[in-house]
């Protein structure tokens, strides 16, 4: 048998009950807009050494299918944006990348949504693609 086409997609974007994260084109101020109208939280902290540097988490989420809103090089942090069948439920995270010796990083990231199933399952999502 041929493969569907229609997994034959990025594999690493992220899906959320059948249907792939979408990048979510907002500016940072919009972000902190959002952020505050997103009641779902999932925190997770994670020590990595595949990803040891904010570039390095930018491209995770932006592989995931998030839109990079904007990385603060002064402090490592990095903001992004993404959401789910046209924009009914929107997808918020915010990395901190911590070096911590050698090639190793700790990663804090908050994934907030406005579905607590959807940000606990990105954040398992990108926990494991970052471990």
């Amino acid at each position: 048998d041929a493969p569907l086409k229609s997994f034959e997609t990025n594999p690493s974007t992220f899906e959320f009950n059948g249907s792939a994260m979408a990048p979510m084109k907002i500016v940072t101020a919009q972000f902190g807009q959002k952020w505050g109208t997103c009641p779902a939280t999932s925190p997770i902290s994670v020590t990595s050494s595949k990803v040891s540097t904010l570039d390095q988490f930018m491209k995770k989420c932006e592989e995931a299918g998030l839109h990079p809103v904007e990385a603060i090089g002064a402090t490592n942090e990095g903001i992004c944006a993404g959401m789910i069948n046209a924009g009914t439920m929107i997808i918020l995270v915010h990395g901190k990348v911590t070096p911590v010796g050698g090639s190793q990083a700790k990663i804090d990231v908050t994934v907030k949504s406005t579905d607590a199933t959807l940000s606990g399952s990105l954040a398992l999502y990108l926990q494991n693609s970052i471990q």
